[in-house]
């Protein structure tokens, strides 16, 4: 069969749940998931206001979507958060959640992706902090919220693509956050 001829290793993609959202949450006090918030960029560019980021609850509560709805889309609605972006902030935190994950795998096995994603090679290491690389993510996952108050996602696959495609296609639709795509269940899961 094709997988047998396939290189194979232990792949987490990881995702900052709203990542910009989240971290304004989280500095302002409140729990990501369950604060109404929106990052609002209000640069001339943007053509009177463009959502950067969304909360969870902003988009259950208000259906906006980030990159997508304007500022005029916003409900004058009390519970409301409407922030304006802080770069740096946002740069911070990937760099802090970034040493985070050399807790779990080497430098060299760590390849930021964008500035809320990485890849993380954890072939080698895995092993070290669990009985299972689902073990592993959780742990991750409970470290990054014990220390940055964030909530991650993790796709898991024996290469990046796979990890990648467990992360989007399943991952950000669990109760745990978490998504898994193998190569012996590539074709009932694609």
């Amino acid at each position: 069969m094709f997988m047998d001829d396939e290189s194979r290793g232990v792949f987490f993609l990881i995702d900052n749940k709203s990542f910009y959202a989240s971290c304004e949450a989280v500095q302002r006090g409140y729990n990501p998931l369950k604060v109404p918030l929106v990052v609002l960029s209000e640069e001339k560019n943007t053509n009177g206001g463009l959502i950067l980021a969304t909360s969870p609850e902003a988009k259950r509560l208000f259906h906006l979507k980030a990159n997508v709805s304007r500022k005029r889309d916003l409900p004058q609605d009390p519970r409301l958060y409407v922030v304006p972006p802080r770069m740096n902030l946002y740069i911070q935190r990937n760099l802090q959640i970034n040493d985070i994950f050399t807790q779990f795998t080497a430098v060299k096995d760590i390849w930021p992706y964008s500035i809320d994603e990485s890849i993380l090679d954890i072939t080698h290491s895995w092993k070290l902090f669990g009985n299972s690389p689902r073990e592993v993510a959780r742990l991750i996952q409970k470290t990054v919220r014990k220390d940055l108050g964030l909530y991650t996602t993790v796709g898991i696959g024996d290469n990046p693509v796979q990890a990648k495609i467990a992360l989007d296609v399943y991952a950000k639709h669990t109760h745990d956050l978490i998504g898994e795509i193998h190569y012996e269940t590539v074709t009932q899961k694609i």
